[in-house]
């Protein structure tokens, strides 16, 4: 017996509500997280003076804009829905773009959501004085929160993005400001034992520190997701990819600046709070409280970033009808995919319950980056297509290129490589969730082929 056909793409196309400046809060805001108060100790940790340090944010900066430069270019081609799995399906058929899914739905966002909202919740418990073993029903209740929130609507979870990414950038500017301004006139936090410093610079060095400065970029692909709902996507993906970007390294480089600037290269590779620390210095206990307070909100904008866009994927494919045909449907009144919503937030939840933040997430940024490179090599395949005349030319091209493209493939091919070969079996097991998409695929293909036979 036939099964029902899947509803034609159009049929559960999300509308277009979303406009600049909502678009650009989204890619500013899912890439400051918690990254740059925590990374700036691991990568001093692994290097060793302040301008190579500097020189890594700097080159992981420049990837994740060679990267937003052939985003921006495909986001323009395939204004849609659920941005890398459509550049990936595009290009290398619906076995890759599935993969992707299957990948972003049960390893990449909910791993991506639960450490955020682990590092949100640890702060919050701070603010407010609760135990740690508030930790975990507060993180799950950030989520549930802000699962509900986008359900209501694409104009409230964009709304809650705008509103919690720039008070994120006002109080890191600020951070930045009492740094070169002010006299550090509090003593240094007392620790056990001091970091031993790097013994000489290494490549091998510079990759694992990579890592942990690839993560704290982690995000910059996020606009694409909802490129379905941007209002004049030709001209408001570029800025937001691009220029958002930019943003980000710049206050980046600032924070990093200014961590250096109050602390030493000793201190920041000693205080694994960084950002904490250096406010301490300033401002004393108080400055701490209000530090505190900043990263809950920087992280509780993160989170809710990830819950907006991660659905978008799961509910494209589904309405291409490579998954489950109710993950499709929208909400009647609200226009959003609501189931997708809510199946994301149980498996966050799941993985939210099963360790701490530095246990979550060496599952998701080889594994992220992995299709970052894939997404970018899509652009290759793109530009053959014009040249055989298959596709028109977009309106944005990417600059330098092959040159940008071809430096985010392979720079970030040889860290992928590296973390494969460092970090231990949860890189493998993100990628071997990733790779099991693949038989998942040919079975969900012979059923549906069996079915409508």
């Amino acid at each position: 017996m036939a099964t029902a056909a899947v509803p034609a793409r159009g049929e559960v196309e999300l509308k277009r509500q979303i406009g600049l400046y909502a678009a650009t809060a989204i890619t500013v805001g899912n890439i400051i997280g918690s990254g740059i108060f925590r990374s700036p100790h691991s990568v001093a940790q692994h290097l060793t003076s302040f301008p190579v340090v500097l020189s890594a944010w700097i080159l992981g900066g420049i990837l994740s804009i060679c990267g937003s430069l052939a985003l921006a270019e495909l986001a323009v081609t395939h204004p849609k829905t659920g941005g890398l799995y459509v550049f990936i399906r595009e290009a290398f058929g619906d076995a890759w773009g599935f993969v992707f899914g299957w990948a972003n739905l049960f390893v990449i966002k909910p791993t991506v959501i639960a450490a955020i909202a682990s590092v949100f919740a640890a702060y919050f418990c701070e603010v407010v004085h609760l135990p740690r073993s508030a930790g975990l029903p507060i993180g799950a209740a950030a989520i549930l929160l802000l699962t509900f929130v986008n359900w209501l609507g694409v104009k409230e979870g964009a709304g809650t993005q705008s509103l919690f990414t720039t008070a994120k950038v006002v109080g890191i500017l600020g951070l930045c400001a009492a740094a070169f301004t002010l006299p550090a006139v509090h003593p240094p936090t007392p620790i056990e034992a001091a970091a031993p410093a790097p013994a000489a610079f290494t490549f091998g060095a510079l990759a694992v520190a990579m890592i942990s400065i690839l993560f704290a970029y982690d995000g910059w692909t996020d606009s694409t997701y909802v490129a379905g709902e941007v209002v004049a996507p030709q001209r408001t993906m570029p800025i937001a990819i691009v220029w958002g970007t930019w943003l980000v390294i710049a206050v980046y480089v600032l924070t990093n600046i200014a961590y250096f600037h109050v602390l030493g290269t000793d201190g920041v590779a000693r205080y694994d709070v960084v950002g904490t620390e250096t406010i301490r210095r300033l401002l004393g206990e108080w400055g701490a409280r209000a530090l505190a307070v900043l990263v809950a909100v920087s992280t509780f904008g993160t989170t809710n970033g990830a819950i907006l866009t991660g659905p978008r994927v799961t509910q494209a494919m589904a309405a291409d009808g490579l998954l489950w045909r109710p993950l499709a449907a929208l909400d009647p009144k609200r226009g959003t995919p609501s189931l997708a919503l809510w199946v994301q937030a149980i498996l966050s939840c799941v993985w939210l319950a099963s360790g701490k933040f530095d246990e979550i997430s060496g599952w998701f940024v080889t594994t992220s980056w992995l299709f970052y490179a894939l997404t970018t090599a899509s652009l290759f395949v793109q530009r053959r297509r014009e040249a055989r005349g298959q596709i028109a030319a977009p309106a944005y091209r990417t600059p330098l290129y092959p040159w940008a493209a071809i430096l985010f493939v392979a720079t970030t091919a040889m860290i992928i490589f590296s973390d494969l070969h460092d970090s231990g079996w949860k890189a493998w097991a993100g990628v071997g969730i990733s790779a099991l998409g693949f038989p998942v695929f040919f079975l969900w293909k012979g059923r549906r082929a069996a079915a409508a036979s």
